[in-house]
């Protein structure tokens, strides 16, 4: 039991610096991690990816509040784009949980490897970001749309949203230390009503871990987030001073791993 909190506390370490620094969501991180985890606990694999969603979410409603003070003090927090987002975020967010919650344990671990994958090829070659526009769409409607995506695939996978929406913002010209700092919010946005729907979902399924709310683990999410609140900010400080595209790369060959980790373990063993 210690060396498993240990490896809880380390987490938090790398899951908060991440989620500050590159604003990709340190779920990214938190997730595998706590799947093999519990695996290794000989837990079902029917429940074992649906907690570490779950309790992913969790830690980033923690995590992402560091991260969000130290981005406004840095002034990276763009109100008006988390004004017009906010609504589709948090529906997304819903709809993605509540389609995770009835997703099987197989099918999930395939859409986060497959998530991963994608978002780990777009960090490796994209050299500069692809424009779209000067500015965000005009149009209402398409502003829903995709907000309400970055909120879907980011809580069925149990992610802060960065990993979609610091693409998604540069495309639309914003600079890459605001599109970083305005995500920080939507992680917030993402993880609280996500965490919701998973305590919810998951307040009737036996055989999980103790100290479980639901399928949100409490445990796993307190002693991660002891260490992941503090470094989260930290990140966020380093980002302005640091080589974020090597960074990157080294980040995306990590989750290349982890999607092979995941398969591997889940399909082949």
């Amino acid at each position: 039991m210690g060396i498993i909190v240990f490896i809880f506390l380390l987490t938090g370490l790398a899951s908060g610096f991440v989620a500050g620094l590159l604003g990709v969501g340190g779920g990214i991180i938190i997730v595998p991690v706590t799947y093999f985890i519990l695996l290794q606990l000989e837990f079902s694999s029917e429940i074992v990816m649906h907690v570490a969603v779950a309790s992913s979410l969790g830690v980033i409603c923690f995590t992402s509040i560091s991260s969000i003070r130290s981005h406004i003090k840095l002034k990276n927090t763009n109100l008006t784009i988390v004004k017009k987002w906010a609504f589709g975020i948090v529906l997304g967010s819903m709809l993605g949980s509540l389609s995770a919650s009835l997703i099987s344990g197989e099918n999930l671990v395939i859409i986060f490897a497959i998530l991963a994958f994608l978002i780990s090829m777009n960090m490796l070659f994209q050299q500069k970001p692809i424009l779209l526009n000067t500015d965000l769409p005009s149009s209402k409607l398409i502003n829903m749309s995709i907000s309400s995506l970055i909120g879907f695939f980011s809580s069925i996978i149990g992610i802060g949203g960065g990993s979609f929406s610091v693409p998604t913002l540069t495309m639309f010209s914003k600079k890459i230390h605001e599109a970083v700092g305005t995500s920080a919010v939507f992680g917030f946005l993402i993880a609280f009503p996500g965490a919701i729907i998973f305590i919810i979902t998951g307040l009737e399924k036996e055989g999980l871990p103790l100290y479980s709310l639901g399928y949100v683990n409490i445990l796993i999410v307190l002693v991660i987030s002891i260490t992941s609140v503090f470094t989260a900010g930290y990140g966020a400080r380093v980002s302005a001073n640091i080589d974020k595209i090597l960074l990157r790369k080294i980040f995306a060959i990590f989750l290349l791993l982890t999607c092979a980790s995941l398969i591997i373990e889940h399909f082949i063993i």
